[in-house]
């Protein structure tokens, strides 16, 4: 018998069964289930500003097949679905998991939900339309093998925690103030990121200007639980007082310099479709859509 729980304030159990679960599930797709913010909200033991995390799960017996997570990001609420892909009716179980936990959010809260989706169908946006929501951005995942024929020219060095971290958060939010997501960051965010399985301060690549001023950053992480390893460029920024120098190149190649001398022979990054002057760079680097991560907000969310 299939059971669909709702949990406001998620225990440290459910917790961690959901953490075991998408990690099973990516194990047998290759593919990431849950973005990183998603993630690190499911995994602490404590909730956010925004309260921590709604879950709802859903169990076969006493087996989970299926959840949905809505987290508390800047200015909504973001919505994602793990499902067992070995379901014969595992897009019905999502669809359904989905209008469940925004169910729920809504008898809660006002703030708007985004749900992020890859590579959606038709089906798809129906089911996103029926919930009042509609496309807001579009991520292209994008690969290319390694290493890269071209080197970096500029010289950049590893990224030092405790010491560049009011620095590096100056310039990523410079870099992305328009941008609702990657724009808000906090010490508090940075720092959570420290205490991941995958950081690495020599991955964490630092452009200092001539007169020693961080003003670019290109910080890559690996994730080694699929097969083949790839090696992410993660966050890349120039600072705008030094736009024009032609560093978003050069710090990307020093990224993919980083991932090559690690020993991987693949890369991605994201990059917001509507980009187009960073979609044309990372093009003319050799650079190919891998998929699209689309996300669906209500219309008067407004413009990514």
């Amino acid at each position: 018998m299939r059971i669909t729980e709702i949990a406001a304030t998620p225990t440290a159990e459910q917790r961690e069964r959901a953490l075991a679960f998408v990690a099973g599930v990516e194990t047998t797709t290759g593919r990431p289930q849950l973005s990183d913010h998603l993630r690190i909200d499911l995994g602490r033991d404590s909730g956010d500003a925004h309260g921590g995390p709604l879950l709802v799960t859903m169990h076969d017996d006493d087996r989970l097949i299926a959840f949905a997570q809505l987290s508390g990001a800047n200015d909504a609420w973001v919505l994602e679905t793990v499902v067992d892909p070995a379901l014969d009716d595992d897009i019905a179980v999502r669809d359904d998991i989905a209008d469940t936990a925004v169910d729920a959010h809504r008898r809660r809260r006002d703030d708007a939900v985004v749900w992020w989706l890859d590579d959606p169908s038709a089906h798809d946006h129906e089911v996103a339309a029926r919930l009042g929501l509609a496309v807001w951005r579009e991520l292209y995942e994008m690969r290319r093998p390694l290493p890269h024929p071209q080197q970096a020219d500029v010289a950049t060095r590893s990224f030092r925690p405790g010491i560049d971290d009011e620095a590096w958060l100056g310039i990523n939010n410079r870099a992305f103030a328009s941008h609702g997501e990657q724009g808000g960051w906090t010490l508090d965010t940075l720092r959570s990121r420290f205490d991941e399985p995958w950081f690495d301060p020599d991955g964490f690549r630092i452009f200092d200007d001539e007169t020693g001023t961080p003003v670019a950053f290109c910080w890559t992480k690996l994730h080694t639980d699929g097969s083949p390893v790839v090696g992410e460029i993660y966050v890349i920024a120039v600072d705008p007082s030094a736009h024009g120098r032609g560093l978003g190149k050069q710090l990307t190649l020093a990224g993919l310099d980083s991932i090559s001398d690690r020993g991987v022979t693949v890369a991605n990054l994201y990059v917001d479709a509507g980009n187009t002057a960073a979609v044309g760079l990372y093009e003319r680097l050799g650079f190919t859509i891998h998929r699209r991560r689309v996300a669906f907000a209500p219309p008067e969310h407004g413009t990514a």
